[in-house]
């Protein structure tokens, strides 16, 4: 009970708040908050334009920054989405593939009939749980340039990467189809089947 009223080993507040430099690989864990809007009320209402987005929380699983919490809204309709120019929609699609396809152990290029059902999902809910390899990056306001900006997932990487292996730990079990929640983990050495190519495919789903 007495070291637990000894605070000399605690981390000082600059360390608690110090950014996470961009380009860190993370294995986190992954939970969307409901915003009320959407499909069973999983999106979230921009309050400046009609945009939505996928408000998340990313926690660390291990390493220096463990347990540490990332927020990142993840795009889902743009505000110019009527137009048929949705690059925040179609950026934010990307990114969902990429949180599958690193959860599952999923190959971009893989467009086999288990890879492609890998990277379907009934519920946006569904990616609540879902572990993967996240890159870290830096998110700034354009308009308070001297702030320092807070983190949020860059992108999401997956099994073709040098390092996807040593983060995640365990290779996913890349057997996985539509609504079976989170992989299962098998060890490294585990070997894809070669991809069949579909260029008919959404772009999304290639």
């Amino acid at each position: 009970m007495a070291s637990d009223m000894d605070f000399n080993g605690a981390d000082t507040q600059d360390a608690a708040f110090d950014l996470i430099p961009a380009n860190t690989l993370v294995r986190v864990t992954l939970t969307t908050r409901p915003g009320g809007v959407g499909p069973e009320g999983w999106l979230t209402q921009s309050k400046t334009s009609p945009a939505l987005y996928l408000n998340t929380e990313a926690i660390i699983m291990e390493g220096p920054f463990a347990r540490r919490r990332i927020y990142t809204r993840i795009g889902f309709r743009g505000k110019n989405a009527g137009s048929g120019d949705d690059s925040y929609g179609n950026r934010g699609r990307a990114l969902i593939r990429g949180i599958l396809e690193s959860a599952r152990g999923i190959r971009a290029e893989d467009q086999s009939d288990a890879a492609r059902s890998a990277r379907m999902i009934r519920s946006l809910g569904e990616l609540s749980g879902l572990e993967f390899v996240a890159r870290i990056g830096i998110e700034r306001d354009k308009d308070r340039p001297d702030e320092p900006g807070r983190n949020s997932i860059k992108a999401a990487i997956g099994p073709a990467h040098g390092d996807y292996a040593r983060v995640m730990g365990r290779m996913p079990q890349p057997s996985l189809g539509l609504g079976t929640g989170a992989a299962r983990l098998v060890e490294p050495g585990y070997s894809q089947p070669a991809p069949a190519s579909n260029s008919s495919a959404p772009f999304w789903a290639r």
